[in-house]
């Protein structure tokens, strides 16, 4: 075998593993924006909250395993709050509020039922998608800055919210991900 025959080769197996990286990390961000979403039907006020936040955890810990990223439930949960704090300008009393409009009939019903999955659904798939585009990149935990990455964080999470309002309203997603999708849709 020549020398450019064993490089093609190696250049073969490199973009095999990548995509088989990138389907790992649309299937593990998928299956746990599903949950999240799920977990958003719970009718007990901050429950909610505590369930979309642990699925986050997990969801980032097995993108850091899909990676090879080493993980810190601290730096990850830091990142977690400034991102969601740039689609959530809420505070605790403002999350208390929407937890009250969840007793109000009808309204709280199609609040709970619609809204709080949606938007649990949307930040775990921005956050996945966020942290999935950094590591592919050769990121890590450590050199995560949420900052920088909140333009990034807003679009994913208007994406997401398209796609959660579509599996909650119907029970599935009709978004495919896109042929040929690069490092950066990971």
């Amino acid at each position: 075998m020549s020398e450019a025959e064993t490089i093609e080769e190696t250049e073969e197996v490199a973009v095999a593993k990548a995509e088989e990286i990138r389907a790992q990390s649309r299937d593990c961000i998928h299956r746990h924006s599903v949950y999240a979403a799920v977990g958003g039907l719970v009718p007990i006020p901050f429950l909610e909250m505590a369930t979309s936040s642990t699925i986050q955890v997990r969801m980032l810990a097995k993108l850091c395993d899909i990676y090879g990223v080493p993980f810190s439930e601290n730096a990850i949960k830091s990142s977690i709050s400034t991102l969601v704090a740039t689609v959530l300008p809420m505070t605790g009393v403002g999350y208390a509020t929407a937890a009250l409009v969840r007793k109000v009939p009808v309204v709280g019903t199609i609040f709970g039922v619609v809204a709080m999955p949606t938007f649990a659904g949307a930040c775990t798939y921005a956050l996945g998608r966020v942290f999935a585009w950094h590591f592919a990149k050769g990121g890590t935990v450590a050199d995560f800055d949420a900052d920088e990455m909140k333009g990034r964080f807003k679009d994913e999470f208007e994406d997401g919210k398209r796609k959660a309002s579509e599996f909650v309203k119907g029970g599935k997603t009709t978004a495919k991900p896109a042929a040929g999708a690069t490092t950066a849709k990971a």
